[in-house]
């Protein structure tokens, strides 16, 4: 301890009298934190009840010795199923009830858990996504083992510890190419404002968008150039990216945020002015249908094209949806189904909103929907992912 630099982690200490007496004084003189194995003079508890008992002993000591709380990670202790089946529920309640009545970070030794068992990567890798469901703060594992960081990496999406999938989409999609800087020359222009809006769109720049607009404007940029010149040009990129899978469907809607960032502060400039209206589009998911994510999405990228959008949301009866078309004489009427269950309803709409002599054109999308039954049903387009309906949608205005 005196010989380490920076702050060292013990391993380990446990709830036995002996450890407690001589390993708790030395961190707290030198300020080591400590790995604490939630087992005692006793032995293993099997529950996960005696091992919070140990680790509730551990704690106390601590506490009375003035260690910080934070400084104990607490080895929940994961012992073989192929002697002990009933080790990894155990295990994993214990997890549970460290995070839950004590607030302490977790640690498990993830590979003890298939000790004696054939293809012990399929039960190491199982047990952690476990782990990290039940609430593990940490795991020992062989990082060169491309199963298990599989694991780890798909199970921090699902637990929503891996904000927008950026590990993952790291680990699994195609890098993103970053162009080569190349050295400036005495000619070459530097970067301007419409170039950096555009930018901050594709990299979901959310932080910085409102003081580039602010900036953009500040040098004399029209609201209208602001936006069609320096954001729209950054969307289609990323619907370029999107399109040859460089982008994934966190990063359309980061971009998407960013965008709706930035036109919310020109609102500010273009109240009371009228822009050339690019259309009026009417979006519902049909009846019977609480799935809305894809439609939201092609919504909110359609508001950032300057198009206006009638959301009706989900679950909309093909009556109301006739009558909205009707009443807002809508350009476009875009339809959304993901079960197999209410696609068919989008036919029915289709033929109601010919019957009452409604003339928009239609999209129908989602899941579930194919090119074939999209043509079978009559639909004017097929929608497919976000950013393709968004095209679809721009050529049926005949937008470049």
């Amino acid at each position: 301890l005196k010989a380490a630099d920076g702050k060292p982690l013990i391993n380990s200490l446990s709830g036995e009298k002996k450890k407690l007496d001589t390993i708790l004084p030395l961190a707290k003189k030198y300020g080591a934190a400590v790995i604490c194995l939630t087992l005692d003079d006793r032995g293993i508890p099997e529950g996960a009840e005696g091992r919070l008992e140990v680790a509730e002993k551990i704690l106390k000591r601590a506490l009375e010795l003035g260690i910080k709380k934070q400084d104990l990670v607490i080895d929940c202790l994961a012992m073989t199923v192929s002697s002990a089946p009933e080790s990894a529920i155990e295990t994993l309640r214990a997890v549970r009830l460290m995070k839950e009545k004590l607030g302490l970070t977790t640690i498990v030794g993830v590979s003890n858990i298939s000790f004696g068992l054939p293809s012990r990567t399929a039960i190491n890798s199982h047990f952690l996504s476990m782990a990290l469901a039940a609430g593990l703060d940490s795991a020992i594992i062989n990082p060169r083992d491309e199963t298990m960081m599989d694991a780890y990496h798909a199970a921090l999406v699902l637990v929503n510890r891996d904000p927008r999938a950026d590990s993952y989409i790291k680990r699994f999609g195609k890098a993103l190419e970053k162009p080569v800087k190349k050295p400036k020359k005495a000619e070459e222009k530097p970067e301007g404002i419409r170039e950096k809006l555009a930018k901050a769109v594709v990299e979901g720049d959310e932080e910085n968008i409102v003081g580039l607009v602010e900036q953009a404007l500040a040098e004399g940029l029209d609201p209208i150039e602001v936006s069609n010149e320096g954001l729209i040009p950054g969307l289609d990129e990323v619907g370029r990216l999107f399109a040859c899978n460089k982008y994934y469907l966190p990063q359309v809607i980061l971009s998407a945020d960013t965008m709706k960032k930035g036109f919310n502060r020109l609102k500010k400039e273009l109240k009371g002015r009228k822009g050339p209206v690019k259309g009026k589009i009417l979006i519902a998911t049909v009846e019977g249908d609480i799935h809305d994510i894809g439609k939201n999405i092609v919504t909110t990228l359609l508001e950032n094209y300057g198009f206006e959008v009638i959301d009706l949301g989900k679950n909309v009866p093909a009556e109301k949806i006739v009558e909205e078309a009707l009443s807002h004489d809508v350009d476009v009427v875009g339809l959304s189904a993901l079960m197999t269950t209410t696609v068919t309803e989008m036919e029915k709409v289709l033929k109601k909103l010919e019957a009452r002599g409604v003339r928009a054109k239609t999209v129908v999308g989602g899941a579930v929907v194919t090119p074939e039954y999209a043509k079978s049903i009559g639909a004017d387009e097929y929608g497919g992912a976000a950013t393709e309906a968004v095209d679809k949608i721009k050529r049926l205005f005949k937008i470049k």
